[in-house]
């Protein structure tokens, strides 16, 4: 219909048959031509790689202080609460100090205020020339002295506030709890460990990659997703960090992704499954099926100069497709469809 109303204009109604009739002769042997050829094109292979999750980030939590544990506030499994409190150790006497602390800065601050006070008359005296200027000099030194002794107190009982405060084990809120590591009432020596603890919310997936697997993943880094078999489920993820170094045994490099999807369980020894094409070994392409002349036991495959070359037949692939290995293709090469 299209054609018919391309040529509306025409008066002559033969002319119009033959225009009509040469364009669709034109369209067809286009066509035919198009399809009578197959090109080349390197092969690949499909491998799948299994890793299971982990915490995207894991730390074990030690205390600072040696102390006995008063209390532990999580346990297994549970999240880290809003103030990020795991555990505390019995603080009884390190509060004790800080309130004698806090009795003797208020007792310098008496000595400092009687000082100064003191200063303040002799020097009017010794204006007057009523009394010696050494006994001013005397009293300046007190006060001085009183104000070191001060600031000296206030700098201990800031410690103490602060050594107050790692009395209680902290992790950030949202974290859960892998392991537990000590019970309430047990003694503990600076640097013994308390808990070990994970981030969860952002599960992490490592995996260990040749070089051609490494190559692969990276190319389709951008688009790349990873399957769940357990849960039926297919999830967008992307490259955290790969490690500089690689195993000597398996001669393999460590590669962790992280899966960017919220998920129905957020936990470790989730199955994930990665499929990555890695290409096949020189000399080995994909080409149409309907290319291949089979005769004696041998396949054969005609150029576009008439000539033929012997290749061996591999397999079939997706999409009508044969896997074929011959040293004296490279791609791009076309060859003759026999069964267009």
């Amino acid at each position: 219909m299209e054609i018919i109303r391309f040529f509306s204009g025409y008066k002559d109604s033969l002319e119009k048959i033959l225009l009509i009739t040469l364009v669709i002769v034109i369209t067809q042997t286009t066509a035919y031509a198009e399809k009578i050829w197959t090109t080349a094109k390197p092969a690949y292979r499909k491998s799948t790689i299994t890793g299971f999750s982990r915490a995207r980030y894991s730390m074990t939590l030690s205390t600072e202080i040696a102390e006995k544990i008063k209390q532990i506030f999580i346990d297994i499994g549970d999240p880290v609460p809003k103030n990020g409190n795991i555990a505390c150790l019995d603080d009884t006497f390190v509060k004790i100090d800080i309130r004698l602390m806090a009795n003797e800065i208020a007792q310098h601050q008496v000595d400092i205020d009687y000082y100064r006070k003191q200063v303040n008359r002799y020097k009017k005296l010794v204006e007057r020339n009523n009394a010696a200027i050494s006994q001013l000099d005397e009293f300046e030194r007190k006060l001085a002295n009183a104000v070191q002794l001060a600031q000296f107190k206030k700098l201990k009982k800031r410690r103490l506030q602060e050594k107050l405060k790692r009395h209680c084990i902290k992790a950030p809120q949202g974290w859960k709890m892998i392991e537990r590591l000590a019970e309430p009432g047990q003694w503990l020596n600076v640097g013994d460990p308390v808990a070990k603890v994970g981030d969860y919310r952002s599960l992490l997936v490592p995996l260990a990659l040749s070089v051609s697997e490494m190559r692969a993943l990276k190319h389709k880094q951008y688009d790349l997703t990873v399957k769940l078999p357990e849960y039926e489920l297919t999830v967008p993820s992307r490259i955290g960090r790969i490690s500089p170094s690689f195993d000597e045994k398996s001669r393999k490099i460590q590669v962790d992704l992280i899966l960017q999807k919220k998920l129905p369980v957020h936990r470790g020894g989730l199955r994930v499954e990665v499929t990555l094409e890695l290409p096949e070994p020189a000399g080995t392409f994909l080409i149409s099926a309907d290319a291949l002349d089979k005769k004696f036991e041998e396949v054969w495959l005609e150029r576009k100069d008439g000539s033929r070359i012997s290749v061996d037949l591999l397999g079939y692939a997706e999409h009508g497709l044969a896997r074929i290995s011959s040293y004296e293709i490279k791609t791009g090469d076309q060859f003759r469809i026999l069964h267009p």
